[in-house]
C-alpha cells in the first residue's frame, strides 16, 4: 500500500492508521520505513492514529482532534510533556503503562483450563509443480489457566496465538493434544456431549463491527445462544437486559441494531453475548485492538470488573504489550507456534529471558527517544 501511495511521487503522504492492526515488530518496521522515506524524499507525512506510542515515535508536530475540532496542537515534546487541554490529558492518561500493576498471587487456585501437548499444522496444496506448504500453528503447546486468572498470549502476526485460541475453543480441531476445562477433557467430546459443554468457554472477538449480525437486534444477538441451549425466551431476554446493564448499556439497546452503536459499545455488546451462556472461561482474541485508547481503557476496566464479579478466568490474546502489562497475571510468549517463555507479567517485563521476548519489548512504540527529523 505504501508503494502504491508513492507511485505518483507525492509531496505529502497521508497515512491513515497504517499500523493499527499490526504486531509491535511489524509496526516498528513500518514506522522505520515511513521515517526513512520522509527523510530521503524530503516528504511531509500526515500520520493519523489513535496510538500515542506511535505518535511519540514518529511525530514532530501533534494535532489533537475532538468532535471534529482541534483542541490542541504543538511540538510533540510539548504535547506529551505539558498538555494543555483536558481532553489531551485524558487521552494521555488512558495510554496503558509498561509497568505492570501489583497482582494477587494465584498459586493456590484450582486449574480452570489445562492445555497439554497441543499441535496443529496447516497444509496448503502447492499444485502440480510446487511442494505443499506446511505451517506449524502450534507445536507442543502447554499451559494452564488458574481460576480467576488472566493468562496473556502474545506474539507477532503468524505466531499461532489466534490458532491456539481457536483450538482451546474447539472451533478448529487439533492434530494432537488435550484441552481440559476443570475435569472435563474437551478434546474427547463430540456431538451432543460437546454442545453441552461449549457454554463453559466463550469468545470475545477482535472486530466489534464484523462479529455482530447487522440484521439482528441486540436483544436477539445476546439471547439467541441461551434460547438455542433450551432457555425460555422470556428468561433469555430478561437475562440479556441484565447483561446490558452489567456492561454499561441501557435496556433500550435491546431493540436497536449494531450499526447504531459506537465501536466501544459494540464491543460491550460482544462481551454481553459472551456472558449470556454463563461461561467459566472467556477467550478474548484481540478484543481491544480496534479501539482508541480512552475506549480501550474503559473496556479493560470492564473486563477486570466482570472477571472479579463473576469469578471468570480469561485467555487474553493480544499483540499490544502495554495492554498485556495491565490486564494479565501471567504472559505466554509465542513464536512460530511455540511458547518460548511463560512467566508472571511483572517478572517477564523486568527480566525477559528469551531473545524473542526482548525483541518484542524493545519494539513497543514510544519506549525510545527518536532523533528529530532532518
Amino acid at each position: 500500500m505504501i508503494a502504491m501511495a508513492l507511485a505518483l511521487e507525492p509531496a505529502v503522504l497521508v497515512a491513515d492508521e497504517p499500523t493499527t492492526a499490526l504486531d509491535v515488530t511489524t509496526q516498528a518496521q513500518i514506522l522505520k520505513l515511513i521515517r526513512n522515506l520522509q527523510r530521503n524524499r524530503n516528504m511531509a507525512v500526515m500520520f493519523i492514529t489513535h496510538d500515542f506510542g506511535v505518535v511519540a515515535d514518529i511525530a514532530d508536530q501533534v494535532v489533537v482532534l475532538r468532535h471534529g475540532k482541534v483542541v490542541e496542537e504543538g511540538p510533540a515534546s510539548a504535547v506529551f510533556n505539558a498538555p494543555q487541554h483536558d481532553y489531551t490529558k485524558a487521552l494521555l492518561a488512558a495510554v496503558p503503562s509498561m509497568d505492570p500493576p501489583a497482582r494477587s498471587a494465584l498459586d493456590d487456585r484450582a486449574k480452570a483450563v489445562e492445555v497439554i501437548g497441543l499441535d496443529k499444522t496447516y497444509v496448503t496444496s502447492g499444485g502440480w509443480f510446487r511442494e505443499d506448504r506446511r505451517v506449524d500453528a502450534a507445536r507442543e503447546v502447554n499451559f494452564t489457566i488458574l481460576k480467576g486468572e488472566t493468562l496473556g498470549l502474545v506474539g507477532e502476526s503468524g505466531s499461532g496465538k489466534s490458532s491456539v485460541a481457536r483450538l482451546v475453543m474447539r472451533l478448529i480441531e487439533a492434530d494432537r493434544g488435550t484441552v481440559r476445562i476443570g475435569e472435563t477433557d474437551l478434546t474427547k467430546l463430540a456431538g451432543k456431549a460437546l454442545r453441552a459443554e461449549r457454554h463453559r468457554i466463550q469468545m470475545i472477538f477482535q472486530d466489534p463491527f464484523a462479529s455482530l449480525n447487522p440484521r439482528r437486534k441486540v436483544g436477539h444477538i445476546i439471547a439467541d445462544g441461551p434460547i438455542a441451549a433450551g432457555t425460555d425466551p422470556k428468561v433469555a431476554f430478561d437475562r440479556a437486559r441484565d447483561l446490558l446493564k452489567m456492561v454499561g448499556l441501557d435496556a433500550g439497546a435491546l431493540e436497536r441494531y449494531p450499526h447504531e452503536f459506537s465501536g466501544g459499545q459494540r464491543q460491550r455488546i460482544g462481551i454481553a453475548r459472551a456472558l449470556a451462556l454463563e461461561p467459566e472461561i472467556i477467550v478474548a482474541d484481540e478484543a481491544v485492538s480496534a479501539l482508541d485508547v480512552s475506549v480501550q481503557a474503559q473496556v479493560l476496566r470492564l473486563l477486570e470488573d466482570l472477571k472479579a464479579r463473576l469469578g471468570l478466568s480469561m485467555l487474553f490474546i493480544t499483540h499490544d504489550l502495554r495492554v498485556a502489562a495491565q490486564i494479565c497475571d501471567r504472559i505466554a510468549v509465542m513464536q512460530r507456534g511455540v511458547i518460548v517463555e511463560l512467566k508472571p507479567t511483572a517478572q517477564l517485563f523486568a527480566a525477559p529471558e528469551h531473545a524473542y521476548t526482548r525483541e518484542l519489548l524493545a519494539a513497543v512504540p514510544g519506549r525510545k527517544e527518536r532523533a528529530p527529523a532532518a
